[in-house]
């Protein structure tokens, strides 16, 4: 990554519920990049987990749960909310651009600005077929974290495939992401408690959610 530009990462995701691999991953970013902000952007309607008929804790829930758990993580941090904002399907392109749009508003020097989105190693195998995935990789550089079964050889595949055929900027992190999933959590809260932020694990148990 160039010198001398400053970095904001920016980190979405369902949230249902937040756990502790997405603190830890959010903390090995900001060790290994130093990010000047970390912007954490909750899915207002995640489309494509709903078309598969899965179902979402309501936004207002997922949001509490979320700032209640962020306490633990020890870092700045933003909240940007405007994927639940926004009514229907919320595409990462137009998030990027509404957070950019933002940032101009407030004053930032956005030309000087790499937006980092960071991801899993699996969205380098999809992100072709996402809404305007050109123009989406034009304006982000993709940061991705591995897991620990993940292939490399793969990874650096694909992203030479993105690089020369889609004009992205592709960077792939040295720290490598828990297997945690938030499924893991909702189907056995109480096995995964360790997991679970405090706050978060109360907020379950007061809301009664994942059968608690």
């Amino acid at each position: 990554m160039e010198t001398g530009v400053k970095k904001t990462a920016l980190f979405g995701g369902t949230f249902d519920p937040l756990h502790r691999g997405h603190l830890e991953l959010l903390r090995n970013i900001n060790d290994e990049l130093c990010p000047d902000r970390i912007i954490i952007i909750p899915a207002g309607h995640p489309y494509l987990k709903e078309k598969n008929g899965k179902k979402i804790t309501p936004g207002k829930l997922r949001l509490e749960m979320l700032e209640a758990g962020l306490e633990e993580l020890g870092l700045p941090y933003e909240i940007s909310t405007v994927e639940m904002e926004k009514s229907g399907p919320s595409y990462s392109v137009d998030t990027v651009n509404m957070i950019r749009e933002k940032d101009i508003k407030n004053g930032a020097e956005v030309a000087d600005t790499d937006y980092l989105f960071l991801c899993g190693s699996d969205v380098l195998f999809s992100v072709e077929g996402w809404h305007e995935a050109r123009k989406f990789l034009s304006g982000v550089i993709l940061t991705v974290v591995r897991r620990s079964g993940d292939d490399i050889e793969s990874i650096r595949l694909q992203k030479k495939k993105l690089e020369d055929e889609m004009n992205a900027r592709v960077y792939i992190s040295s720290c490598m992401g828990l297997d945690i999933s938030s499924s893991m959590i909702r189907n056995a809260p109480e096995k995964y408690r360790d997991l679970i932020p405090d706050k978060v694990y109360g907020y379950i148990l007061e809301h009664h959610l994942y059968g608690m």
